[in-house]
């Protein structure tokens, strides 16, 4: 089969593109039938109206004319105006975000169209990042990726592969993803579907629609509280509108009405404006974020910690690559973006700065080639030794095992085997040449050169030349479990007849072991018997479970009569011959496999030499070339030497384990997909750094029965939920376990997206990283909010070698600007949904770069959403006391105008330019489901703020009014009052025109110092000082400076006599930061105290996993406490990972904040022993006098009152009750708490737990443990304080006390001693000691003794009791593990034990086990 031309295959490519072309529409973020858009336009035209028809009005009735009806006319057309370019300029961008993925779709169907046909000559290696199939093209056979596969294309399949379409040999059909049968070689089969026709749809389906992201939630909230306050407002200017036409006697006709409802009203209506500040800020945002991106990657500088950072630190910022963008080139790409829509980076649809910002999670959906190097890396060496095998780990070229040269005569043979191909590859890529992958499916390790490891047991250059290659071999087999495949060369030596040559093969572990009869130990070759061949085999096995790959490395001798009589053995040709040794599989008596030395195998057993090394050395007649090459060779490789094991395995790239430990820092999770099952996955898991014990680690494969799974022998009984469509269940009724966890096991594509939609769906914020050349990586890259396509391996798309170019072309992923190979076109269609793209070689400290960017831009636009908030209500409010005082306005609606749309626009640009706060990579990010929980407290805070401001304006224009029209300032309501405004003469005009001006330039003064104290949220001014922006320094002199030119010009053309200002105006006007400034740090200041506080609550809830690393227990057990366990049904507060926050869902108002000092109990009303039970007790206990009450049991009460403000953080929304098996637990590290448990694992015969006589003692931060064994049916756990009681330091302290109240007292002996009385009192309150007694089929018996000898005992019977648990709480920010007994009835409170001296978990631990034995 020819296949087809590449211009066929282009063709129909293209039809597929211009047919799916208008699918990949998604909506707006904020378009024109958003509600803050619908709110706003409605405010502005209504006030638009009301101005215009005041004007007019005005206009028309009085005499003299009054200049402010012209005013008022100017101001609504003005407003009218904004109101429809507004609308315009929503309608516009909301049209660009909806075509911007489709766009994309067209510029990649324009890049393809311009394709001429060039192919990358390198081909990728054989990794699952890169999912490219061999394409007959053009005549030759061609490494194209599977989404430029045609319909009628031909395909190469090597035997195991999947198939990447639905393909056809013959009458023989395949579906896409089905595996190719035979033994490794490949074959032609024609493709009978397109795969890109199906990928586009798929993405179209599962694009991630547009959501409401953290920041314009916040900005929902700020609007709604502006809209409540303007409501509010709304309903003043009414009652101030009637008092004053009431106050004129019913003279004032609809323009004085209309005139004072507009001018306040028109602080609300400059909201027109904001949606398009909104967008410009976005624009601006996104510009500089794909600016800053660009340039990190163009750098090749590497990252560096700040000179002052100390690199150990765990706490210090990550590191930065020091990269100036010039502010002409971010203002070059936000034009760009302004005016076009951006298809390279969707910065519209994808929200790009505001997603960056927000990020709670980074998700990595694969490995090689995106988080770990493309290549394996030698791992470890093993080489058969006398009694066994030498395992020896290798750390790039160097052995690092001390002694190793004791194994050298074994190594050398290896080595050899290993860099014979040392010369034959290119030295920048450092991988053998694509012979084998050409010719069939090998290994991912067999892309990497071994020949490292031969310098590194001592094969100078000079000793690998002195072998001449004179021909290669390709051989292929297929086993019981898959395809395995072996390269092999045979090799002359320099100064030896030609007819003396060597084998050394090296290739999949169970092909080589099928080849070798033998193994060489490094003193003599000897019998590969069936012992050695399945202790290989296990070290072959346990490699694969530890994510590692293996080589295996075979040897012989061959000696020939002549030499070869073959052309091809001249060592010229590099096109080696395939030798298929066809299938075989393990016998069942011997597990030796049968292959090609399966005859010598018999042999050697019918002869009884077993035990001996049979002769390897090849003798050949002449009659033996005569049978062919191909036939020659299967006897050659038919009976080798087995040299040794090399395992290879995929490091992390470089800094992927620091911005790991960095993203923690920062709030973000970093959670990684793998398809490999759980104990792969979770040894790559160990090598990035994340946590791999316990139940870190949940599988996603749907199959229960699947092999691979929650291993019981090695992993803890977990209740963890299996398959994805158990998650949702399990996050609705068990736990939150499965958003915790950095690590999924058994992923496929379809399951990845779910998993990250189940993400999104309860907060977070997602990032997908992954390869650019693997078209499964397209659905969870459209479902996640931010998907960012990595290039797998360097270069991939240059037309030619590495080292054949110069360094014209960027290496970039994207198709513009690189040369367009197959690679840059299957990259760019598979990374559609993506918005960001890095290269091979960029670090993903670029990533951290721009999320520090992204976070400081997205604070500075919040700080400057709430400076236009504050000004809107300042505005509003301003105008309404001088209405509600009978005043003209102090500021009329065309210097509202003015402020609201020049100079608070200009103070908001400011603060964008704020410098980095250095804590801002160590904040802790919100999710999307939180926003304003504290609106209250917030409320308070934009009164204290705005309130000066407001008092300075009205006061200075009252003072100016007052002088400039020679009135009382006592007697100006009256006088305006009962005034015509229709009939003011014009000096009047212009001393009111004079005093407006005057208050509009003291209210922009103040404004600039407002904005001066919003550079940083919490941060004081003394801290960051303003004047480190300079760009608020130059806009701050701009907005004064025109303000006051635009007084100037006012009243340029009066008669206004502005000499007769008092000076105490001007003092109001610019001494108001005295008082300004103070207020605003000391809001400042309060909130830093609950910011503060609330990151900590939040580190608390990220860093402490609640329940990851709860002990679980028995199965049955937990799917018991999981149905009836959920009476404690309390809501968590905002920042708890509860099933009901969920995104888009409504929850119940927040409790209280976090400020409990102490666990609180309350006794328990309704869980009590009966009188039966109290004569059992009787017989186990001498001490008759203890007192038996249920009444003073203390316990956590399964109804925790709200007066409680911890009630909410103490349990979630269903308790995990999470009793713990039998294994030791890994927080007991104390070596007496270890020996408690293994005794009581094993109870003896006669029922003996194990103590040892007098009890077994476990100490722990004072509190010491006695655990004992009164019989066989009864246990004792005593658990005492040995720091209770009175100290002397105590006595002194309460000495001087009693003697500074004896002299302040004078004398009153009772009242000096008062404070040494309650001491007492209290320190004999104090508990000393509490105990517990467990009987078996009895129950439990608790007692507290004081240090005053005060006792209190509970009993609780057995047929009363569920379950005894251990559980978790919130305790002092801290999480603490409680012991308690569940009882039977749900209404009944649990019962904790131990309550008042809340021991440790390895103190718990020996006296649960222990209960749990005698009791159940």
């Amino acid at each position: 089969m020819e296949g087809l031309t590449t211009a066929e295959a282009k063709k129909r490519l293209l039809a597929v593109l211009e047919k799916e072309q208008g699918r990949m529409a998604v909506p707006a973020h904020l378009g024109p039938d958003s509600w803050i858009v619908r709110a706003t336009m409605g405010v502005t035209l209504i006030t638009a109206a009301a101005l215009v028809a005041e004007g007019a009005s005005t206009l028309a009735q009085s005499e003299p004319v009054q200049t402010r009806g012209i005013g008022s006319v100017v101001a609504g057309g003005a407003l009218a105006a904004m109101a429809i370019a507004s609308w315009l300029v929503v309608w516009r961008e909301a049209r660009l975000e909806h075509r911007e993925l489709d766009e994309r779709l067209r510029a990649v169907g324009r890049e393809l169209e311009g394709w001429g046909g060039s192919y990358a000559q390198e081909q990728p290696p054989q990794m699952p990042t890169v999912t490219t199939c061999a394409v007959r093209r053009d005549g030759a056979w061609r490494d194209v990726p599977t989404l430029l596969l045609v319909e009628g294309d031909v395909l190469g399949l090597a035997g195991g592969e999947a198939t990447p379409c639905a393909v056809q040999q013959g009458s023989t059909q395949l579906e896409k993803g089905e595996c190719v049968a035979g033994s490794g070689g490949r074959a032609a089969w024609e493709a009978r579907s397109t795969p890109l026709e199906q990928h586009l749809r798929q993405t179209a389906q599962h694009h991630r629609r547009a959501g409401r992201s953290v920041l314009q939630g916040q900005m929902a909230a700020l609007s709604r509280a502006a809209a409540a306050c303007a409501g509010a407002v709304a309903g003043a200017v009414v009652v101030a509108g009637a008092v004053a036409w009431a106050a004129t006697g019913r003279k004032a006709g609809v323009e004085a009405v209309l005139g004072r409802a507009a001018a306040v009203w028109a602080g609300v209506a400059v909201g027109a404006l904001w949606p398009v500040l909104w967008l410009a800020a976005r624009v601006l945002s996104s510009a500089a974020v794909v600016v800053l991106f660009d340039a990190l990657q163009r750098s090749k500088t590497d990252y560096e910690d700040l000179a002052e950072i100390d690199e150990f630190d765990v706490d210090a910022p990550p590191p930065t690559k020091d990269v100036r963008v010039g502010l002409r080139a971010v203002a070059r790409a936000a034009r760009e973006l302004w005016t076009r829509c951006d298809h390279r980076n969707l910065a519209r649809s994808s929200n790009l700065a505001e997603t960056l910002g927000a990020l709670t999670a980074i998700c990595s959906i694969d490995k090689e080639g995106t988080i770990a190097e493309p290549f394996c890396a030698p791992e470890q060496i093993v080489v058969p030794a006398s009694g066994g095998c030498a395992v020896l780990d290798v750390e790039g070229s160097t052995i690092v095992d001390a002694g190793w040269t004791r194994f050298l005569p074994a190594l050398r043979p290896l080595g050899l085997a290993c860099a014979r191909g040392a010369a034959r590859h290119p030295v920048a890529a450092h991988r053998r040449r694509a012979n084998l992958r050409r010719l069939g499916r090998t290994l991912a390790a067999q892309d990497s050169c071994p020949c490292r490891l031969g310098r590194a047991v001592g094969m100078a250059p000079s000793d690998i030349a002195e072998f001449r290659v004179v021909r290669e071999i390709a051989a292929f087999a297929r086993t019981d479990s898959q395809p395995a495949s072996f390269s092999a060369s045979v090799v002359c030596a320099s100064g030896v007849e030609p007819s003396s040559l060597h084998v050394l093969s090296d290739g999949c572990v169970d092909a080589i072991l099928g080849t070798c009869i033998d193994y060489f130990d490094g003193s003599a070759v000897r019998a590969l018997d069936d012992r050695t061949l399945e202790s290989f085999r296990a070290l072959h096995e346990n490699a694969l479970q530890q994510d590692l790959q293996c080589l295996a490395f075979a040897y012989r001798p061959l000696a020939l009569p002549a030499a070869p009589p073959w052309p091809a053995w001249d060592g010229r040709s590099t096109r080696p011959v395939v030798v298929d040794l066809g299938p075989y599989t393990y016998a069942d008596d011997t597990s030796l496999p049968k292959h090609l030395s399966q005859i010598a195998r018999e042999e050697r057993v019918r002869s009884g030499t077993a035990a001996a090394a049979t002769s390897t050395l090849l003798d050949c007649a002449p009659a033996a070339l005569d049978r062919g090459e191909e036939a020659f060779l299967r006897d050659a490789l038919s009976a080798q030497i087995f040299l040794g094991l090399v395992t290879f395995t995929y490091e992390p790239k470089t800094d992927v384990c620091d911005f790991i430990e960095d993203l923690d820092l920062a709030g973000i999770r970093f959670v990684h997909f793998s398809p490999a099952n759980g104990r792969q996955s979770k040894s790559f898991a160990e090598r990035l750094g994340l946590e791999t014990d316990w139940n870190t680690c949940i599988l996603l494969s749907a199959d229960p029965a699947a092999p691979g799974g929650y291993v019981e022998d090695h992993d803890i009984k977990a209740r963890l939920p299996r398959g994805i469509a158990s998650i949702r269940a399990h996050l609705a009724d068990v736990d939150d376990v499965p958003l915790q966890v950095s690590l999924f096991a058994e992923c496929t594509p379809d399951a990845t997206r779910e998993m990250i939609s189940i993400l999104q769906d309860y907060g977070d914020v997602v990032c997908c990283i992954g390869s650019a050349l693997n078209d499964a990586n397209t659905m969870p890259f459209a479902a996640a909010d931010l998907a960012v396509g990595i290039e797998p391996i360097p270069h991939f798309n240059r037309v030619a070698p590495a080292d054949a170019l110069d360094g014209a072309n960027d290496g970039s992923i994207s198709t513009a600007g690189a040369l367009v190979t197959q690679y840059a076109l299957g990259a760019a269609l598979a990374c559609i949904p993506c918005p960001l793209f890095l290269q091979h070689d960029t670090s993903l400290y670029a990533l951290m770069q721009v999320i520090r960017e992204a976070r400081r831009l997205m604070a500075a636009i919040l700080q400057a959403a709430l400076l236009l908030v504050h000004a809107s209500l300042a505005l509003m409010l301003i105008n309404l006391i001088t209405t509600m005082c009978l005043l003209p306005p102090a500021l009329p609606a065309y210097m509202v105008l003015w402020i609201a749309w020049i100079v608070v626009p200009l103070q908001a640009m400011s603060l964008l330019f704020a410098p980095h706060d250095d804590a801002i990579m160590s904040t802790m990010p919100s999710k999307n489901h939180m926003r304003f929980v504290y609106f209250p407290r917030f409320a308070v805070y934009a009164a204290v703020r705005t309130a000066p401001p407001i008092a300075l304006t009205v006061l200075v224009y009252a003072t100016c009014l007052s002088r400039l029209v020679s009135l009382p300032l006592g007697s100006l309501s009256s006088s305006f009052g009962r005034s015509d405004w229709l009939h003011q003469n014009p000096s009047q005009q212009w001393a009111l025109l004079a005093a407006q001006t005057s208050a509009m330039v003291a209210f922009v003064f103040h404004c600039v110092c407002i904005s001066a104290t919003l550079m940083h949220r919490t941060r004081s001014l003394v801290d960051l000082a303003p004047v480190r922006n300079m760009a608020w320094i130059m806009l701050s002199l701009l907005s004064l400076g025109l303000s006051i030119a635009f007084a100037v010009l006012l009243l340029a053309f009066g008669d206004a006599d502005i000499s007769r200002i008092p000076w105490y105006s001007y003092v109001l006007a610019f001494a108001g930061p005295v008082v300004l400034l103070p207020l605003q740090e000391l809001c400042k200041l309060h909130d830093k105290r609950r910011w503060t506080r609330l990151q900590k609550l939040a580190k608390l809830e990220f860093k402490t996993k609640l329940g990851l690393h709860s002990p679980l227990g028995e199965p049955d057990e937990a799917q018991r406490l999981e149905k009836e366990g959920g009476f404690l049904n309390i809501e968590r507060w905002p920042f708890g990972r509860t099933a009901h926050r969920r995104r888009g869902l409504s929850t119940s108002s927040p409790p209280p904040p976090f400020s409990a000092a102490q666990l609180h109990h309350r006794p328990s009303q309704s869980f009590s022993i009966s009188h039966n039970s109290n004569e059992h007790w009787r017989s186990f206990r001498a001490d008759t006098r203890h007192k038996r009450t249920s009444s003073s049991s203390s316990v956590l009460s399964s109804k925790i009152p709200q007066r409680l403000p911890f009630a909410s953080t103490l349990f979630a929304s269903k308790a995990r009750h999470s009793p713990l098996s039998n294994k030791v637990s890994e927080f007991s590290n104390d070596s007496s708490c270890a020996s408690a448990l293994a005794s009581v694992k094993k109870v003896n015969g006669n029922g003996f737990l194990g103590y040892p006589p007098g009890g077994l003692e476990i100490s722990h931060n004072g509190l010491v443990l006695v655990c004992e064994q009164k019989s066989p049916d009864v246990c004792e756990y005593r658990l005492r304080q040995d720091s209770a009681g009175v100290h002397l330091g105590d006595l002194l302290a309460i000495g001087l006390v009693s003697w500074a109240a004896h002299i302040f007292f004078r004398g009153h002996i009772i009242l000096a001693l008062l404070p040494m009385i309650l001491f007492l009192v209290r320190s004999s309150l104090q508990v000393y000691q509490e105990s517990l007694l467990v009987v078996r089929n009895v129950g439990i018996q608790m007692e507290t003794v004081t240090l005053a000898g005060f006792r209190s005992v509970q009993s609780y019977d057995v047929a009363r009791i569920k379950d005894v648990i251990i559980h978790e709480a919130l305790h002092l920010l801290e999480y603490r593990y409680y012991m308690a007994i569940l009882p039977l009835d749900p209404q009944s409170n649990i019962v904790i034990m131990f309550p008042h001296l809340l021991p440790k978990l390895n103190q718990l631990l020996p006296v649960f086990h222990g209960s749990r034995k005698l009791l159940f």
